[in-house]
């Protein structure tokens, strides 16, 4: 008996060997291997989307997908090889559809990735010059600013975009760090200040200070600021201790500077309740501040009070300069109209940099956020009082103008080459190490599209391409692709200083409806947000100009 159930167990085994030999023989072994050719392509430009600095969470859908399929497994049937021939083809396929979403993924993400990290240039170059006109040690991180911009010319992966991005993103938070850093020193200055009146030896102390100051010109990252906050309230914590006599009054001035400070957000309308019953309090505290200890309660208090004020502070100093800068910009260009209805400051109202700095204040939410809004709206009004001068000024547009020289200046562009262009004149400057040294008419946008005033970095260079318009055809603003010589981009979207062969004229006037001496309409009024420039000129200004030209247009 038990050798029969030997035999039978044998030859179950023997038949479905036999038919499981009989499917494999049966389904067709080249896709199999196509199956597997295309998960071989996948994995590897799987493994390559990673090395390039594709996101995790960007790969994650087409992973997810993928794991479903490695884990899949062929149906089993030894009588239909076609079952099996069909899911090495399904299988095939989905691995090559996967290809071209994750091929797709790759062009996106490296696109975006170097579009965001044009736009993070672009904004640490205006916060640099902004606090660098503030008198603050920008000089750091302005060769960190310079290093990523020829990092840019020849980046090509997104982590070599990302890269840049965090560089300069970590710059421009550091820049913004600097008013607090120097608050702090100049606190620390003035206790120095204090000791010495009293005849104090603060050599050391004035040692420190130096030191302080000179990390806090190599800070380029925010935990190198941090840092020096911190030892920069210790160093002060320990001349107070030096001076105990003198802690009264340092606690006075503290609570003071608080005082002014909600005195200030009460008179912009901010619900100051809650800061007013900590100041009582640390009014309170300090009638008791005699000794170290005390004094070191009350700090604590009022940095506490003075850190959880400061985004309000600087969200209402940024709202109420861009209410100022409305106002200025309507009021000056309804008295200057042109011909009764072309505002020549329409680059500052809405369709031009207003619109972008109410929904740049709009979409602030943090203390930084708020404080890069805040120096955008300041350099608009610079700007905007340059035009204003420079209306009055009969200087011809071939000669060095004052308002150029105040741009530069504020800038600190004495020694580097920049583009200066006038609405005013509707003139182009160009300057190298402070001098003019070329001059020519241009045109710039119309009322309804004006080119964008500030300062601007070189985001392209590129010869002999072909514009195409944005707007659908049957727009007024529909035009034919358009070839181009010569395109200096100036900002995202779009903006660029380029050749028009098909103007005839240029200058005062040009970027209001006109009739051009060429007779074509396509010449008749200003442009679509560029500045034009005669093909002559713009060959030279190319020759000339390099990644590192700054453009300011006032």
């Amino acid at each position: 008996m038990s050798k029969r159930v030997t035999h039978l167990g044998l030859l179950i085994v023997l038949l479905a060997s036999l038919l499981s030999l009989l499917s494999a023989c049966g389904s067709d072994p080249r896709v199999q291997q196509e199956s597997s050719q295309s998960r071989n392509k996948l994995n590897q430009l799987v493994q390559h989307a990673k090395s390039i600095g594709i996101p995790a969470t960007t790969l994650q859908p087409v992973l997810k997908q993928k794991d479903a399929l490695d884990t899949s497994s062929a149906p089993w049937n030894p009588f239909n090889a076609q079952l099996v021939n069909d899911y090495y083809t399904n299988t095939a396929t989905r691995y090559d559809q996967l290809t071209l979403q994750l091929q797709g993924l790759i062009s996106a993400t490296t696109e975006r990735s170097d579009n965001q990290a044009q736009n993070d240039l672009q904004k640490l170059q205006i916060t640099i010059a902004q606090q660098r006109s503030k008198g603050y040690p920008v000089d750091t991180i302005q060769k960190l600013y310079e290093q990523n911009v020829n990092t840019m010319h020849t980046a090509k992966l997104p982590k070599d975009f990302f890269a840049v991005s965090r560089q300069v993103n970590d710059a421009t938070q550091t820049l913004n760090m600097m008013p607090t850093t120097s608050d702090k020193l100049k606190t620390f200055k003035g206790t120095i200040d204090l000791m010495a009146e009293g005849k104090m030896d603060v050599t050391t102390l004035q040692s420190q200070y130096k030191s302080d100051q000179d990390e806090m010109a190599k800070a380029t990252k925010p935990g190198d600021l941090q840092d020096i906050n911190k030892t920069i309230e210790a160093q002060y914590q320990q001349a107070a201790t030096s001076f105990t006599q003198a802690i009264p009054y340092i606690a006075k001035s503290k609570v003071d500077d608080l005082d002014s400070k909600i005195k200030q957000l009460k008179g912009e309308g901010v619900d100051v309740s809650k800061y007013e019953k900590n100041l009582t309090s640390a009014r309170e505290l300090q009638q008791k501040t005699k000794t170290l200890d005390d004094y070191k309660k009350l700090s604590t208090q009022i940095e506490k009070d003075l850190s959880a004020m400061q985004k309000d502070l600087v969200m209402v100093q940024a709202r109420k300069l861009l209410k100022s800068f409305h106002n200025e910009v309507n009021k000056w260009g309804n008295s200057h109209l042109v011909a009764g209805a072309y505002y020549l400051n329409v680059g500052y109202m809405a369709q031009g940099i207003g619109e972008d700095l109410d929904a740049e204040l709009a979409n602030a939410s943090t203390t930084e956020e708020y404080q890069t809004a805040l120096n955008d709206i300041q350099n608009a009004i610079f700007h905007h009082k340059m035009l204003e001068q420079n209306y009055n000024d009969k200087t011809p547009s071939d000669q060095v103008h004052q308002t150029d020289m105040q741009l530069l200046n504020r800038y600190q562009l004495n020694n580097s080459t920049a583009i200066v262009v006038s609405f005013t004149e509707e003139a182009l400057r160009f300057y190298k190490n402070g001098k003019l040294i070329y001059s020519f008419l241009i045109t710039s946008g119309r009322q309804e599209l004006p080119a964008l005033p500030g300062l601007w970095t070189v985001l392209s260079r590129q010869t002999d391409i072909v514009f195409k318009s944005p707007y659908p055809k049957g727009s007024p603003y529909w035009y034919e692709d358009t070839p181009i010589k010569v395109a200096i981009g100036y900002h995202a979207g779009g903006y660029f200083l380029h050749d028009s062969p098909w103007r005839w004229n240029y200058g005062p006037g040009t970027q209001f409806p006109h009739t051009d001496g060429s007779g074509n309409e396509s010449a008749s009024n200003g442009t679509h947000g560029c500045i034009n420039m005669p093909p002559e000129q713009a060959d030279w200004v190319l020759a000339n100009s390099d990644w590192n030209t700054s453009i300011v247009i006032y």
